[in-house]
């Protein structure tokens, strides 16, 4: 939904934008627009299940690297790389 607002003849700018503001406001529009911005729809359970299936094996490759004496962070960063492929098991 549009909200057009034009410029009468001889109007101060800040007038205008006085105008604008309050109406664009009283149509709803931008509450609407900051409703959905950060809207996510439902994920499917196959979706849920993948991701759950991925957190597992990250906390398993972590845990992988910890017993080896890694610390913390790296074995974060190792087990990341190991999750993309980038380096081999």
């Amino acid at each position: 939904m549009a909200v057009i607002v034009r410029r009468k003849n001889n109007e101060p700018l800040s007038s205008f934008l006085y105008r604008a503001t309050k109406r664009i406001q009283k149509s709803g529009v931008l509450l609407q627009a900051r409703k959905n911005r950060f809207y996510k729809g439902n994920t499917s359970k196959d979706k849920r299940w993948r991701a759950a299936m991925q957190r597992l094996e990250m906390e398993q490759e972590i845990h992988k690297f910890l017993k080896q004496g890694y610390a913390l962070n790296e074995a974060v960063v190792r087990a990341r790389k190991m999750m993309k492929g980038i380096t081999k098991k």
